[in-house]
């Protein structure tokens, strides 16, 4: 199965359960990044994919409408950035400012205190307050290094690592290297050191 490709968005589809949600700022930022293409003919499909362009940032959607979402964003926006993988973490990365907006981003941001380590612990809280689906861990690697372990969501491991990015990056806490393994569909480990 080619990675990006409609058989791979029909897999994560397949194993999603009802009751998999997410907030409402993860629709937010990928549309924002679809909105900087200036396209409207892809803005629309973008829109029509995810049920509508106007998303509550605490509420919860179906996270399956997302990941339709995210391939329909990331085939428009892959001659722009390089390829699916590059728009993925593009996508990823802009979820960053709108979770950091939002009150649980301004605690995660606060319990940080600008420590690169805090704030890596608080990434499975955080994954609790936006993501109802799958659970998030850390283990660490080093002194200056960890790994983000995600298991049982469908959310693609490419999407995930630029989410880990974009908060480092969005709170200029650290220079940070993020790199992801796809495990499975439903597994991602997302090294990050600084």
């Amino acid at each position: 199965m080619e990675k990006g490709s409609p058989q791979e968005l029909e897999q994560r589809l397949a194993l999603r359960r009802p009751e998999d949600t997410l907030r409402g700022f993860f629709f937010t930022g990928a549309l924002e990044v679809v909105r900087g293409l200036g396209d409207e003919v892809v803005l629309n499909r973008c829109i029509e994919v995810a049920g509508g362009s106007r998303f509550m940032a605490f509420f919860s959607y179906p996270v399956g409408t997302l990941n339709r979402l995210l391939y329909a964003a990331a085939w428009a926006l892959s001659e722009r950035h390089g390829g699916f993988d590059a728009a993925m973490r593009c996508l990823g990365q802009q979820v960053a400012p709108e979770y950091l907006e939002s009150a649980a981003g301004r605690v995660l941001t606060m319990l940080a205190g600008g420590e690169p380590r805090r704030m890596l612990n608080g990434f499975p809280s955080a994954w609790r307050t936006s993501v109802r689906h799958g659970e998030c861990s850390v283990r660490w690697t080093g002194p200056n290094s960890g790994l983000v372990l995600v298991r049982g969501s469908t959310l693609p491991s490419e999407y995930l690592v630029g989410a880990v990015r974009g908060l480092f990056e969005s709170t200029k806490m650290a220079d940070v290297n993020t790199t992801g393994r796809e495990v499975s569909l439903r597994e991602t480990e997302v090294e990050v050191s600084w």
